[in-house]
């Protein structure tokens, strides 16, 4: 009986082997890169990583209806993808505080750059980031758009101890939110705003950007650049 459930187990063995088919296709290794620019600056976008944008990518060399794939963009506009296989896509960046792009076609082999460039739902301008009397940050801001859009929710003053500053990182205490969900947008967009951040630590560098956004279908929000401001 033992030997009988040897070589049953053997047989087994042998048709799997025998059954499986070896895959000898080419990893991807392919390269999409590219900037997202803020048609209002002329400036590749300011967002943040990830909760920016993301690049669609639908490949079209096979199916007119392809499952589509997505990376994430990076905060400083520009986008780099290296593990794509070879064929014709249809490429936009999705997701972002931004009104929707049209898709651009374009087959992938080796290194190709895309450009696009898209209008942003607000845009965020400050006048001012200084100390007053040693350990208080007042930060000065406004608020524009060049396209009507969704109602403004709110903008916010983003404080860290790190570069990457944002959504995602952030000193809640040090960060106050501006809810504008029942202000006007006309009145929002007139208004100039001041911040006054407290319980800063001497001696400590933070990281300091504005940002606002509105009732878009991901809440993203629209930055300016981030400043970096050392306590005394």
């Amino acid at each position: 009986m033992k030997y009988i459930q040897f070589f049953f187990c053997v047989s087994l063995l042998v048709c799997i082997v025998a059954c499986e088919k070896l895959d000898n296709y080419d990893e991807p290794a392919e390269t999409l890169t590219g900037k997202v620019i803020d048609q209002v600056t002329g400036e590749p976008l300011i967002t943040e990583q990830p909760n920016g944008y993301r690049i669609k990518l639908s490949e079209i060399s096979w199916s007119e209806n392809p499952e589509p794939e997505y990376f994430w963009g990076k905060a400083d506009g520009t986008f780099n993808n290296t593990k794509l296989f070879a064929g014709t896509y249809e490429v936009s960046p999705v997701e972002g505080a931004f009104f929707d792009v049209s898709p651009q076609t374009v087959e992938i082999k080796g290194r190709v750059e895309l450009e696009f460039k898209v209008i942003p739902y607000l845009s965020v301008a400050t006048s001012g980031v200084e100390l007053k009397g040693g350990n208080t940050l007042e930060v000065i801001y406004t608020i524009s758009r060049s396209q009507t859009g969704d109602k403004i929710l709110d903008s916010r003053v983003f404080v860290s101890t790190n570069p990457n500053v944002g959504t995602n990182i952030l000193i809640t205490d040090l960060s106050p939110l501006n809810n504008l969900s029942e202000t006007p947008d006309e009145v929002v967009l007139e208004t100039t705003y001041t911040e006054a951040i407290t319980g800063l630590e001497k001696g400590q560098t933070y990281y300091v950007r504005v940002g606002a956004r509105t009732d878009n279908p991901n809440k993203r929000y629209n930055f300016t650049p981030v400043t970096a401001v050392t306590i005394p």
